[in-house]
């Protein structure tokens, strides 16, 4: 029973403990009056900048007050040279989750801000910016206001690590991931419909970007309304490559794709399967009898925009037949031309009977994707 009594001053203690904190709590977030920031320090008024790939610039203002002397918060507002910031076209909060009195913008988002001003690629514009303080659900925006006039990059700020691109639309294998080649360049290989849109978008987190290609120079751009989208005037299987640094976008046709055995030329055509996948059914494959036993070199050919493209080995394997399992050994690269030149694959020894030379089939899957290395594999062999 002692135990039982002993326990009650602990939990009013802690009661009175949960009031004060929820009573605290409340006072921290109420409502008090703030005063507009006074005075802005950088940059300067009538700012010229000329934006660059990679760059940050810093806004700073004069520390506003609140009535109770707590934590006011700010937010950078950026609006037209008409506009009286009652709509802004851009909001960002400052730095240090909004308390600081200043500002970190790269160059990017600025670009990003000057194109939702109706500034094109590589033109300049002018737009005015102003800090908003605030406690609660009071508000005051600075009177006065500075100005800037920034010169657009002709690029399109790349996307950042762990940023993923997808293509999408009407016209699009919608949602595909598109392939990350390099810092700059990202490539799909897709089926788009004749006359119908298609745009690409990136997401990272909350966080949601769109591209639309310009068919008339060959570029595309970052879009920041609903996208209308591009189109091709004819529906087929096409190959997208993406230069971040350049805007600049190449579309080709790939009009087929084969495996071609080298000591015979002979080639079979595969079927495009959807989202970057190439099939061929019930492939039988043939070697060839030479003097030193057989030959089972073989090449994938891509025809794209009418010119041949020959694709060996990624890698260099000089070793003998490969197993089927062997890592690596059937992903993909341009190589050079020719029936002998460039490094040519070699059918799996479970693909080769030197007393049957012709007795399997199998099916072939050519992947050009983003998940995985170009590379095509032989799957559900049999006799």
């Amino acid at each position: 029973m002692k135990c039982h009594i002993g326990r009650l001053p602990l939990l009013a203690f802690m009661l009175a403990l949960m009031l004060f904190a929820g009573c605290a709590e409340k006072t921290e977030f109420r409502n008090v009056m703030v005063t507009e920031v006074p005075n802005f320090y950088e940059p300067a008024d009538n700012r010229y900048l000329v934006l660059q790939p990679v760059g940050n610039l810093y806004f700073e203002w004069e520390r506003a007050s609140s009535e109770d002397n707590s934590i006011v918060y700010y937010d950078l507002l950026f609006d037209r040279p008409e506009g009286d910031f009652s709509s802004p076209v851009y909001v960002v909060p400052s730095d240090n989750r909004g308390i600081g009195t200043g500002a970190t913008l790269s160059h990017s988002t600025l670009d990003r801000i000057a194109a939702m001003m109706g500034v094109e690629p590589g033109m300049e514009g002018a737009f005015k910016w102003t800090v908003r303080s605030s406690r609660g659900l009071n508000q005051v925006v600075a009177t006065s206001y500075r100005t800037i006039t920034v010169v657009r990059l002709t690029s399109v700020p790349a996307l950042q690590a762990g940023e993923l691109l997808y293509i999408a639309g009407e016209g699009a294998e919608e949602g595909q991931q598109v392939k990350r080649l390099s810092e700059h360049i990202y490539e799909i290989y897709t089926h788009l419909e004749a006359d119908k849109p298609y745009y690409f978008y990136s997401e990272l987190g909350g966080n949601r970007r769109t591209f639309t290609v310009v068919k008339e120079d060959n570029t595309f751009r970052e879009t920041y309304d609903a996208p209308e989208g591009s189109t091709v005037s004819a529906s087929g299987e096409y190959r997208l490559k993406l230069d971040f640094e350049t805007a600049v976008v190449t579309i080709q046709r790939v009009d087929k794709v084969e495996i071609r055995v080298s000591w015979t030329s002979a080639k079979e055509a595969f079927q495009y399967a959807g989202k970057g996948i190439w099939e061929l059914k019930d492939y039988n494959v043939r070697l060839t009898s030479t003097d030193w036993g057989f030959d089972e070199r073989y090449k994938i050919i891509f025809t794209v925009n009418g010119v041949e493209e020959e694709w060996g080995q990624a890698g260099t394997f000089y070793d003998p037949r490969p197993s089927i399992d062997r890592p690596g050994y059937r992903d993909m690269a341009p190589t050079e031309s020719g029936q002998w030149a460039g490094a040519q694959f070699k059918f799996p020894n479970e693909l080769c009977d030197p007393g049957n030379l012709s007795r399997y089939y199998t099916d072939v899957r050519i992947s050009m994707t983003a998940e995985r290395n170009y590379t095509h594999d032989f799957l559900n062999i049999r006799d």
